[in-house]
């Protein structure tokens, strides 16, 4: 029973290691293919009452044959821990049957386990006809096997006392006990016969040897005494054999002679035995003669050294003798290494030992040491599994002259190209005539070919099946003693990879498109809004310049108020909107910080005084009054801080803080703002950093706002290599902090390269300026603004240019919309530039006014000839500092 399941245990672990099987783990999905039929063929499947399964590491099924409804519950899982947890060897035999789970090992853990279920023990073992009655019984004495199964009843009781008249023998075996008893009476009953016979023999043997011993000790006395004489006198002749001394038996004559004779041969066959010794030992094999009781006669040099090498004992060449003697013609051992050296495998063959007489006195064993062949053979099989089991369709070609015939494919070039091994073999075109390749990149690869260079390049091919696909071929080159021999071909389908970078060169282009649209977009909003925005001011600064009564100024206060925040929204909008499509342009100026800080604080100082509530400042530049940033949108970020701080705050006060500080050489500005009004709920605290997002609808109804301002404020000071922060308590104020990077410099900043609020002083100067603006309300707003000038207007840059050509009046400057219908600014500067409106205006001054506030935009000015700039809205005063530059 032993052998039945251990012979059965080691054919699983045979199956369990096959490179099919182990395979079907790595080959997902690819295994349906194969997997049943290789399942189907095992014996183990084909027999009716076991009951097979292959399953995966974590214990589902992957195939199985009558496994459901056959396996009991209690055994279905109680190999898991063992076989998938601990990648070892379990059996189980019990009364409800027997079950053998053996690990799929893969890198010495368990991938999977294949698992037999044997119902019943009668299934495992080969029933012999014996008179003895054999029984296996399990731990607690259930019967669970017998060899007379019409005697004893199955799972019932074993009880001894039924069999106390006979003999039993037991042997333990595992948690089961395994038992052979008979009846006495039959056990003795086949040899009582025997005894008178056995008695009779012996005496005769004994007499028959009293005799012989007598008569033969009297013979060899007398024939070894006469020998002895013979030899004696013998020994002192000189002229050759001894004569036959008168009376001597004939016996004693033919023993002499034939002594004579062996002592002649000894003396003639020193030379010889010693010119053989030389043979064997000059042999590589190891030879070792073992006579019938397998003691050593005679070894060769080449033993003597293996054995110095490896653990080689006399029980090792008395167990080769008996190996060889009853099983095949070679046999192969490995033996431990001595004294570190690594182990040896030696396979031995045999030959008999045959006397003069033609009788078999012994055995010679030869061994031949492939431990360096066993090597290279491992070497070779890792290889070629390697090769076979790749996910990369491989080919090799063998020149043969001028031309490369495929003498390998893998299994993977078969699946993926649908070309079967027999119609790819021979073949030396086989890309051109069956996968139809590019001829000329197939005359490139010819070329490197012929040239013994290695080659690459992504093929269009075509499978058996005449389906397209990609094709990336790798050829490189095998050389041999310096000549080239082979290549080596590697091919892979990287249809998908290049399908995808078709897809993101598409996605791209359309990215490009999207963000070329998004940013056409901006800018027409940005002139679309600001235009009438220009308008509405312009007419406000023009009301605010006639003679008011208190409620007129009044209105128009509240109508100015009113615009700014609309502007302030806008302006929001457009903001997010340019970061978001990366068109917000920071710059990096040399400003004063301690006078931009001073404006900030005075303006919203104000506010504070009006609503009752304290205001203070705490500034610590480090005696840097000048640094090197972006004052515009600091200044924007410390304003939309200060503004949510006025209007959150109805009692207490708010504290700015700003100070520089170094670090490892370089400057940052951290500054915060904190308040003591309504606060921000823990759960609310993040969210307000997202756009368009207030802590809740309570909060815009009561306060107003877009939710953009935070937004916009943390994304700038990232822009700006930093990061904003807050920290609140609902009802007890809030603290919004922020660092960013600066540059420091040691030159004292001009006040003009500040941002203040300091009032401008405009030289008088008297000019003559044309406006080309296509809208009537912004030609009204700037022709009022400069109506101590000679002013002249042109509805797009087509009448500008025949204006220009026309008239003899010679302007000092032209103000020119960028965005105008026939012909815009853009196109009208061009023409002027080169000379279409005459020499006399190729350098004129050209001022855009323009609606958009886009990066890039003041870019597209300067590129077209213009040379300065204005953004709508714009007020006189902007105007006029801005025509001053030229024209005074």
């Amino acid at each position: 029973m032993s052998v039945t399941i251990n012979s059965t245990r080691q054919l699983m672990e045979g199956i369990a290691s096959h490179d099919l099987l182990i395979n079907s783990f790595i080959d997902v999905q690819q295994r349906q293919n194969y997997l049943p039929v290789f399942f189907d063929s095992l014996k183990l499947t084909r027999a009716k009452e076991y009951s097979l399964g292959l399953f995966q590491f974590d214990g589902t099924p992957l195939i199985t044959k009558d496994w459901e409804n056959r396996v009991p519950a209690s055994l279905r899982s109680m190999w898991r821990e063992t076989t998938l947890g601990n990648s070892q060897t379990m059996q189980y035999v019990g009364a409800n049957g027997t079950l053998i789970a053996v690990p799929v090992l893969m890198g010495g853990q368990a991938e999977g386990a294949l698992v037999l279920y044997v119902p019943t023990l009668r299934d495992l073992i080969f029933e012999t006809t014996h008179t003895g009655h054999q029984l296996i019984l399990s731990e607690n004495g259930t019967i669970l096997y017998a060899s007379h199964a019409d005697r004893y009843a199955m799972e019932s009781q074993y009880d001894a006392a039924l069999f106390t008249s006979w003999l039993v023998e037991s042997e333990p075996w595992h948690d089961l006990t395994l038992l052979h008893q008979i009846p006495a009476i039959d056990a003795f009953s086949n040899v009582l016969w025997l005894l008178p016979a056995l008695f009779i023999t012996l005496i005769s043997a004994i007499l028959v040897s009293v005799y012989a011993s007598m008569h033969a000790a009297k013979l060899s006395a007398g024939t070894l005494q006469a020998l002895f004489d013979s030899i004696n006198g013998q020994s002192d002749s000189r002229d050759g054999p001894s004569l036959n001394p008168e009376g001597e038996p004939q016996e004693l004559f033919v023993i002499r002679q034939a002594f004579e004779k062996l002592l002649s041969n000894l003396t003639s066959m020193t030379l010889s035995n010693t010119q053989f010794s030389n043979v064997i030992d000059s042999l590589e094999e190891v030879l070792v003669v073992l006579d019938e009781k397998s003691n050593k006669q005679l070894t060769n040099r080449s033993f003597t050294e293996h054995k110095s090498l490896c653990a080689l004992s006399d029980e090792d060449l008395a167990a080769i003798r008996q190996q060889l003697i009853s099983g095949p013609g070679e046999v192969e051992g490995q033996y431990e290494g001595t004294e570190g050296a690594p182990p040896i495998t030696i396979r031995w063959s045999m030959l008999p030992l045959i006397d003069t007489q033609g009788k078999q006195v012994g055995h010679i064993l030869v061994g031949n040491n492939i431990t360096r062949h066993r090597s290279l053979e491992a070497r070779i099989n890792v290889i070629s599994h390697a090769m076979k089991s790749a996910t990369l369709s491989i080919l090799i070609a063998e020149r043969q002259g001028g031309s490369f015939p495929i003498i390998y494919s893998n299994p993977h070039f078969s699946l993926v190209t649908g070309f079967g091994e027999h119609e790819v073999l021979g073949e030396s075109h086989f890309l051109l005539d069956k996968m139809k390749a590019d001829r000329n990149k197939l005359r490139q690869m010819k070329s490197a070919l012929k040239n013994g260079l290695p080659y690459s390049d992504t093929l269009q091919c075509y499978r058996q099946n005449n389906s397209f696909f990609y094709n990336q071929v790798i050829i490189t080159p095998v050389h041999a003693q310096g000549e080239l021999t082979h290549y080596v071909a590697f091919f892979q389908d990287v249809t998908e990879q290049e399908q995808t970078q078709q897809f993101l060169k598409d996605a791209k282009l359309r990215a490009e498109e999207s963000t070329r649209l998004k940013s056409s977009f901006l800018a027409s909003m940005s002139h679309e809004v600001r235009t009438p925005l220009h308008g509405i001011s312009g007419a406000l600064q023009l009301v605010n310049n006639t003679e008011l009564n208190k409620a007129q100024a009044r209105y128009i206060n509240l109508a100015k108020d009113s615009l700014n925040n609309l502007k302030h929204i806008v302006d929001d909008i457009l903001d997010f909107s340019k970061i978001e499509a990366g068109q917000l342009h920071l710059e990096a100026l040399p400003f004063n910080l301690t006078l931009l800080i001073k404006t900030v604080y005075d303006q919203y100082a104000i506010s504070c005084r009006e609503k009752g509530i304290t205001f203070t400042l705490n500034y610590s530049p480090q005696g840097r009054d000048t640094i090197i940033g972006d004052p515009i949108r600091l200044r924007q970020i410390l304003g939309n801080l200060l503004s949510n701080a006025v209007k959150f705050t109805e009692h207490g006060g708010i504290n700015l803080t700003v100070n520089i500080r170094e670090s490892s050489g370089r400057h940052r500005l951290f500054a915060s703002v904190e308040d003591t009004g309504i606060g921000i709920s823990k759960t609310s605290l993040e969210s307000i950093f997202e756009a368009f997002r207030q802590e809740d609808t309570s909060t815009t109804r009561r306060f107003g706002g877009t939710g953009l301002g935070l937004s916009i404020c943390r994304q700038l000071c990232q822009l700006l290599g930093g990061e904003l922060v807050a920290r609140s308590e609902k009802g007890k104020g809030s603290c919004f902090s922020f660092d960013i990077a600066i540059d420091s410099t040691d030159k004292h900043a001009d006040d003009n390269l500040a941002i203040t609020e300091a009032t401008t002083v405009i030289p008088h100067f008297k000019a003559k300026i044309m406006i080309v603006e296509d809208n009537e309300v912004n030609q009204l707003i700037a022709r009022e603004h400069l109506k101590q000038h000679k002013i002249m207007t042109a509805k797009n840059g087509r009448e500008a240019l025949e204006a220009l050509t026309r008239m003899r009046i010679s302007f000092n400057a032209i103000l020119m919309d960028c965005h105008m219908p026939e012909m815009d600014g853009f196109e009208a500067t061009k023409r002027i530039r080169r000379g279409e409106a005459g020499e006399r205006y190729r350098n004129i001054p050209i001022i855009a006014l323009t609606a958009n506030a886009l990066k890039g935009d003041r870019e597209l000015c300067t590129a077209a000839g213009m040379d300065d700039y204005i953004s709508k809205p714009f007020t006189a005063e902007d105007l006029l500092t801005v025509l001053a530059r030229y024209c005074s």
